[in-house]
């Protein structure tokens, strides 16, 4: 019986295994005229609200941040221009309609795509950033961090990005 038990479950993980077509490559993302614009590396060259945040470590981003869209719908993003490693997790991306989607694990977000030619990219979100909930006391709550929660509630944060092929 115990034998019988152990070549089920060689079976059942060798089919596993060898059903899995580990050479496959990503596929690429639809050769649309709204992707065909956005893969590229982008520099943020102005926000309405600075330091913006972006989900997965991304907090405190400032102009020069850069966002990388890859061929492949992965999206990696850098705190400065000259950075070697992102600071967001494993994201994807990809575009529905007005929205550029971006996902990681088992949650996702959008931006609005406000603009996008070949070397503007304008989007917005309304994602508030942690930071200002962090460190609060009675006084700033009142008088610094709500009037700042209040405009983006209002206006969202708007972040204006270009293509760049130079990067730093």
């Amino acid at each position: 019986m115990k034998k019988t038990k152990n070549y089920i479950l060689l079976i059942t993980f060798l089919l596993t295994f060898l059903g899995c077509d580990l050479s496959k490559k990503p596929e690429k993302l639809p050769k649309t005229e709204q992707y065909e614009k956005l893969i590229g590396k982008w520099k943020v060259t102005n926000s309405n609200f600075l330091p913006f945040e972006h989900i997965s470590y991304c907090e405190k981003l400032e102009l020069n941040s850069i966002f990388e869209f890859n061929e492949y719908g992965e999206l990696k993003i850098y705190k400065k221009g000259k950075e070697k490693r992102n600071c967001n997790g494993n994201q994807k991306f990809w575009i529905d309609k007005n929205e550029i989607i971006v996902f990681e694990s088992d949650f996702g977000f959008p931006y609005e795509i406000v603009k996008l030619t070949s070397d503007t990219l304008k989007i917005k979100t309304e994602r508030i950033p942690k930071y200002l909930y962090e460190k609060m006391t009675i006084q700033n709550a009142i008088e610094f961090t709500n009037k700042k929660i209040e405009f983006i509630k209002e206006n969202g944060i708007i972040i204006t990005l270009e293509k760049t092929k130079n990067v730093g």
